[in-house]
């Protein structure tokens, strides 16, 4: 007879397996499905509006001269760009350099604001930009020359309310977990696309994307995943949130584990705070919307919960001779996951030890960032991070 510390096991399992592999087996079948159709033809003559980047930004003298001179040479008309800085309390030469390239270009604007968390940062500098187009990015993020007419030719079509382009992380100096999160993010993208011929992306990133002012709704002041937010909010209204990958923006992964894992941790508390800013979306009467969140999103900031739990129940099981097996599996998997940590400097880490490692390092992440929000330690402010540039 099968017990219940048996069903939950496998129920567990079961929602792992259909978090990495299920959910998009089925987002392939349901594109094959309903996708079949063409996508509107937006090509030919597009009268491009005027759109206005907003950089929010924290001490970053280091990398903010080539951002703005960057977007200074997009592929853009120039009468219909303006480039905004939020200095979130910088107190380094950010808002010196950024002043410098006002002086020359009279579409650089700078708005300082006392420190308080980039949230609060963008929440201020939103009644300043009167473009209808409003495009966010990461101070220390590279946009191709084109990306910025590949977003905004998408909003012709008046249902869509957020476009979000493609991130492409570069990792110079062979970091391993920087090629982890190369490997992820490419799976991501995998996602993002059929989500996105659905019409519902589950989350921009804040590297590159774009919305209409008009709907921007103000970020609550515990908001940590701005980004998330902003573009999460547009889809609850009812709004299309697509993927174009031609507008592509470069990025650096961090220069060490730990940068990167604090990161994580951060974004982790951020996640489990969205679910309680976005209760709406949990739905399920949305349909599509929902589905995408719940499968894309909620189950997965479930797993570290699930792990622990199935860990657990295995020890329990032990006098069943299956579950002997998996928990020999199971000591294994996480062996291999510490043997990765230990050998994380190395340039040729296995894949054996590599998959394990970098699975455990993102859901620990989660659990901490959890920890930390439930237990009211995370902070709102955010440092930057170094990055091998």
């Amino acid at each position: 007879m099968v017990s219940l510390l048996e069903v939950l096991f496998w129920t567990g399992i079961g929602l792992l397996i259909y978090t990495y592999l299920g959910y998009p087996i089925l987002l392939f079948i349901i594109n094959k499905i309903f996708c079949a159709k063409p996508a509107k033809n937006i090509e030919g003559n597009i009268v491009y509006p005027k759109v206005s980047i907003l950089i929010a930004a924290y001490n970053e003298e280091k990398v903010i001269r080539n951002k703005i001179e960057n977007c200074l040479r997009f592929d853009y008309p120039s009468c219909s760009l303006d480039i905004w800085v939020a200095s979130d309390g910088s107190s380094d030469k950010t808002n010196e350099i950024v002043k410098t390239l006002m002086a020359h270009d009279s579409r650089v604007h700078l708005l300082e604001f006392p420190r308080g968390g980039k949230s609060m940062a963008i929440n201020k500098a939103i009644p300043f930009i009167q473009d209808d187009i409003i495009v966010f990015s990461d101070a220390n993020t590279e946009y191709r020359h084109d990306s910025l007419k590949h977003l905004v030719r998408h909003f012709v079509d008046p249902e869509i309310g957020c476009i979000c382009g493609r991130l492409v992380y570069k990792n110079p100096s062979e970091v391993n977990t920087g090629k982890g999160e190369s490997f992820y993010w490419r799976y991501e993208t995998v996602l993002k696309k059929m989500e996105s011929r659905l019409g519902y992306v589950a989350g921009a990133n804040g590297a590159i994307y774009a919305i209409r002012r008009e709907l921007f709704e103000l970020l609550p002041p515990k908001t940590i995943n701005d980004d998330f937010m902003i573009s999460m909010k547009i889809v609850e209204k009812g709004f299309k949130c697509i993927y174009e990958e031609n507008a592509i923006a470069y990025e650096d992964v961090a220069l060490d584990t730990k940068s990167e894992f604090r990161r994580h941790v951060r974004d982790g508390g951020g996640h489990y705070l969205a679910i309680t800013q976005l209760y709406g979306l949990l739905n399920p009467c949305l349909g599509l919307r929902s589905f995408i969140y719940w499968s894309h999103r909620v189950l997965r900031w479930c797993d570290p919960f699930i792990l622990i739990l199935l860990f657990l129940i295995n020890i329990v099981l032990l006098y069943n001779g299956v579950y002997k097996t998996i928990f020999i599996l199971h000591v294994a998997f996480y062996g291999f996951a510490i043997l990765g940590l230990i050998y994380i400097e190395s340039k040729r880490m296995p894949f054996f030890m590599y998959v394990p490692f970098y699975f455990c390092n993102l859901n620990l992440a989660l659990l901490l960032g959890f920890a930390k929000v439930a237990m009211g330690k995370q902070k709102m402010t955010w440092e930057r991070t170094e990055r091998s540039i």
